[in-house]
């Protein structure tokens, strides 16, 4: 078995226009506009072919309606892909471990790449959520087009 060396890696022969991975973050507050249980709310758009890293809410003010709601943090095939139902407490609410319906497997992990644009989207579970601020945030890579008509950059050599 051969080992193939490969010479001018690193930076060299990487577009300066590479796609970027970006924070996007979103201040959702409930106290503005009225839901009720199993509601959907679509925080963060997502444009075709991104892939999400890493999303989760950060609970900036916990409900005090005493709903006994649940939130949870998913998009439009998996609604807890990034965070399963939990009650909205003061504190960061940390993305799964292992999320996803049967459909998505037990096991998948809080990422997702999306073909097609999408949002990212908070699900109430149970009860309404009245006073509760939270902030949804996503790291997002824009993998769209990029690479798509590239010629090979580096070499190759055993």
């Amino acid at each position: 078995m051969a080992t193939w060396t490969v010479t001018g890696g690193g930076s060299t022969g990487h577009s300066a226009n590479a796609p970027t991975v970006k924070v996007y973050s979103e201040i959702v507050d409930f106290s503005e506009f009225t839901t009720s249980a199993t509601d959907v709310v679509e925080v963060i758009e997502l444009p075709a072919n991104s892939l999400v890293l890493y999303a989760g809410m950060d609970i900036l003010t916990a409900d005090s309606s005493g709903n006994s709601n649940q939130l949870s943090l998913g998009d439009g095939a998996d609604v807890d892909r990034y965070v399963s139902a939990s009650t909205p407490t003061a504190g960061m609410e940390v993305t799964r471990a292992r999320a996803g319906d049967s459909s998505l497997g037990t096991t998948s992990v809080g990422y997702g790449y999306y073909a097609a644009a999408d949002t990212i989207d908070i699900v109430s579970s149970v009860g309404v959520t009245t006073t509760a601020k939270v902030r949804v945030f996503a790291v997002v890579a824009d993998c769209d087009g990029h690479g798509d008509n590239e010629s090979q950059n580096v070499t190759f050599a055993s």
